[in-house]
């Protein structure tokens, strides 16, 4: 008898538990209906664009243009082709309805996520626009992904990313406004320049949890993408996500303030037209400061794999392109594992704390701008040396002026 009762009460729970469901999973999806019933029409008119071959930019500008601020797009799972340019100028959240699982949306899933398919595009009358440009701050993507048309023509690609006026509109996304976040998304396929810039002006990104590349061609001059380039920021973020054959610099920072970049993965597969210059690099351009002050790059995870398809695991400064300012905030307990240099540190021109980082499987012979030589696993360069804080007992000290690395296999 007792054993009977508490049969009946699992059953009566598991009972309640289901309708409990039931009547959350209605009630989600009446307010669903009823947010969507409450779009601009314009907005509402979206979901007959998915999966068409018409272009969807003007539909979802018109959109937009009706938005209220703060107010969130909803689009239905499916491919939405941009022939033309899309500009984003108001503060908006953009993300899949009904949200997904985020796999779904960091694989590109059309079945169940929003895929923007950036196609190509003609030439612009304004020089170096990019195919998404987030003008506004404040701007969400979420559970989206945004990926190059494999349709592309070779001519095309190399009509635009050989030309500088051009080359970005081979690239993906730019973001200009302040706030931007980019959370459980997708940015792949891009044919070169970068999957996505953020511009100097735009502080306070965050790139969370989501899927970079991969990103243009590295074994082509001039056909190669870094995943994610941002120029001169402060409080950024770039957490939790999977950097994957992005061809010039998966990450790449030329200042950043009180930055965090945490619990990344960075990978590359065997083919050397997925290689990399440089995994995550710190430095600066002519244009901005390099100044890492409050900076944080702890906790991540740097393979280049058993074919070594990265030339540096962690650069630190911009010498062997070009002399660089670079300075502040702190590297520590980050794994590399596979480079032909796992950490370089060229140049310092301030102080920099290094400590705790764990370098595998990378140094040997090869070959580079400036010749071939034996590189090591660790190099700080004779410049650097007084300059870095760090707990490394064994490092060379080279000068890697000139010397990038994997121009060729």
């Amino acid at each position: 008898m007792q054993v009977r009762s508490a049969l009946v009460l699992t059953l009566c729970g598991a009972v309640l538990a289901i309708v409990a469901a039931l009547v959350a999973l209605q009630a989600s999806t009446a307010s669903q209906a009823s947010a969507r019933a409450a779009l601009p029409g314009a907005c509402r008119a979206l979901d007959g664009l998915a999966n068409k071959p018409a272009d969807a930019s003007p539909a979802i500008a018109a959109c937009l243009s009706q938005l209220s601020p703060r107010a969130t797009l909803p689009l239905a799972p499916g491919q939405y082709r941009l022939r033309t340019p899309l500009t984003i100028g108001r503060p908006v959240t953009i993300e899949t309805r009904p949200p997904s699982s985020p796999a779904a949306c960091r694989q590109g899933d059309a079945k169940r996520c929003a895929v923007l398919v950036v196609g190509q595009m003609a030439s612009q009358p304004a020089r170096g626009i990019m195919p998404v440009e987030i003008v506004a701050s404040n701007v969400t993507l979420r559970s989206i992904a945004i990926v190059g048309d494999n349709g592309r023509s070779a001519d095309w690609e190399r009509q635009v990313c050989l030309n500088d006026g051009t080359r970005p509109l081979g690239g993906g996304v730019r973001v200009k406004g302040t706030g931007f976040r980019l959370q459980n998304a997708l940015i792949r396929n891009f044919s070169c320049y970068t999957g996505m810039e953020v511009v100097a002006t735009a502080t306070r990104p965050a790139i969370i949890n989501s899927t970079i590349g991969p990103n243009g061609t590295h074994d082509l001059p001039q056909m190669w993408a870094d995943g994610v380039t941002i120029h001169d920021s402060s409080g950024a973020r770039v957490e939790g996500n999977i950097f994957r054959d992005n061809t010039d610099v998966q990450l790449i920072l030329g200042g950043c303030r009180d930055c965090t970049l945490r619990r990344n993965i960075f990978r590359h597969s065997a083919s050397f037209a997925h290689a990399s210059f440089a995994e995550l690099m710190l430095h600066a351009w002519p244009n901005s400061s390099g100044n890492f002050s409050g900076s944080v790059t702890s906790g991540n995870d740097i393979n280049c794999g058993a074919t070594r398809r990265c030339g540096y695991g962690i650069m630190i400064g911009g010498e062997p392109w070009y002399p660089a300012r670079t300075s502040g905030g702190t590297v520590s307990d980050n794994q590399v594992a596979g480079a032909l240099v796992g950490l370089n540190v060229d140049r310092l021109t301030g102080a920099m704390t290094l400590v705790r980082n764990s370098v595998s499987r990378s140094g040997g012979a090869a070959d580079s701008d400036c010749g071939r030589k034996t590189w090591p696993a660790i190099n700080i360069a004779p410049r650097s040396v007084g300059l870095a804080k760090t707990d490394a007992r064994q490092f060379a000290s080279m000068d890697t002026t000139k010397c990038i690395l994997l121009r060729r296999p």
